[in-house]
């Protein structure tokens, strides 16, 4: 029976996790879309500047750009995020489904705690891994003895991960005005 008693810690966490990779992929989904069409209005608007003035390195410039935004927009059309958020929620709900189930059974009913045991075990394997970005969401969001003991350990890896993802973001949005700015100076 030892061996079971983190085992209602275990389906919570990572259903609270697949949790987070559902809602970190729809808001990535979110702002890859966004930023599709950020880098076409740019794009246009850079093509008609480089017409109007007659700037070849402009020019350059937005095919560089209207290629690179070809290829971006395949790669992401195919890594489907939303379709992989869905599996997350299908999986996060059957977890749900266990921790109602766990807490229906009496603390001596080890067939029953096994057979839940084992159900945990086919939904991890039938769903793909979250990233640790995710588990370490879920200690940031938590609460009380839960993230008192975890919180030490990834609270460095969060912060690095939060301020990873801010900076890459503003990055991508600022890269096709600092190479307008980079094209005119040079």
């Amino acid at each position: 029976m030892d061996k079971y008693k983190d085992l209602p810690d275990q389906i919570w966490t990572t259903r609270i996790s697949r949790v987070n990779a559902e809602r970190r992929l729809i808001k990535k989904e979110s702002f890859f879309q966004g930023i599709n069409i950020y880098y076409s209005c740019l794009t246009i608007i850079f093509s008609i500047l480089a017409l109007i003035n007659k700037d070849d390195r402009l020019s350059l410039m937005t095919v560089f750009m209207t290629v690179s935004l070809l290829i971006v927009i395949l790669y992401l059309n195919g890594q489907k995020y939303l379709e992989h958020a869905r599996e997350y929620r299908r999986n996060y709900t059957e977890l749900q489904k266990l921790e109602f189930d766990l807490k229906c059974i009496d603390d001596g009913d080890i067939e029953s705690i096994k057979t839940i045991y084992t159900k945990y075990c086919d939904l991890l394997d039938s769903s793909s891994n979250h990233i640790s970005f995710d588990y370490y969401e879920t200690i940031h969001g938590s609460s009380g003895e839960y993230k008192k003991k975890r919180w030490k350990n990834v609270r460095g890896m969060y912060y690095w991960s939060v301020g990873w993802r801010l900076l890459l973001k503003g990055c991508v949005i600022i890269l096709p005005v600092a190479l307008y700015v980079i094209c005119e100076v040079l």
